[in-house]
């Protein structure tokens, strides 16, 4: 049996799942960072720091659930350092798109346009740096336990000793 490549740490086991799982906490995050937003917003915070802090509420969110449910990764400082780059950096992303388009098509249909965009960005870099560990450490364990089911089916069942009483 091969041993994980750098593709299969990419994909990694049940890739279709995780991706599934990282969708599932984006959706319940993106409801959150909104109704914050609003809430805020409605009781007179500017927008600005209505954000700010709707957003921040989302990231904290988003690391927890993404770390213990879609990654399934042991709780670490570092990934928490390296998720909030990389989920700041998806804002960064997302405002200039969104800024830029704006000029040319309405703003909600620019934060429309940005979301898909820095889904993707977000996922990749939670897969393959926040929590690569995890997923290095899930593809292993497969291999680990194909190895074990192929070893069990190579060898033929005991046979019995005779009784010799």
């Amino acid at each position: 049996m091969s041993r994980p490549t750098i593709k299969d740490i990419s994909a990694g086991p049940r890739g279709g799942a995780t991706l599934a799982r990282f969708a599932a906490v984006g959706a319940l995050t993106t409801l959150l960072d909104m109704a914050l937003f609003n809430t805020l917003y409605l009781v007179g915070v500017p927008p600005l720091s209505s954000n700010l802090v709707s957003y921040s509420c989302g990231i904290a969110v988003s690391y927890m659930l993404n770390r213990a449910w879609t990654f399934r990764a042991a709780r670490s400082h570092v990934q928490a350092v390296k998720f909030v780059v990389a989920t700041v950096a998806g804002l960064l992303i997302s405002t200039a798109i969104v800024s830029t388009l704006a000029l040319l098509i309405p703003a909600p249909i620019a934060k429309l346009v940005s979301v898909p965009i820095v889904f993707v960005w977000n996922y990749l870099t939670s897969r393959l740096w926040v929590f690569r560990e995890a997923a290095a450490a899930n593809a292993v364990m497969k291999y680990a336990m194909e190895d074990a089911v192929a070893l069990g089916s190579r060898h033929p069942p005991e046979t019995q000793q005779p009784n010799i009483s």
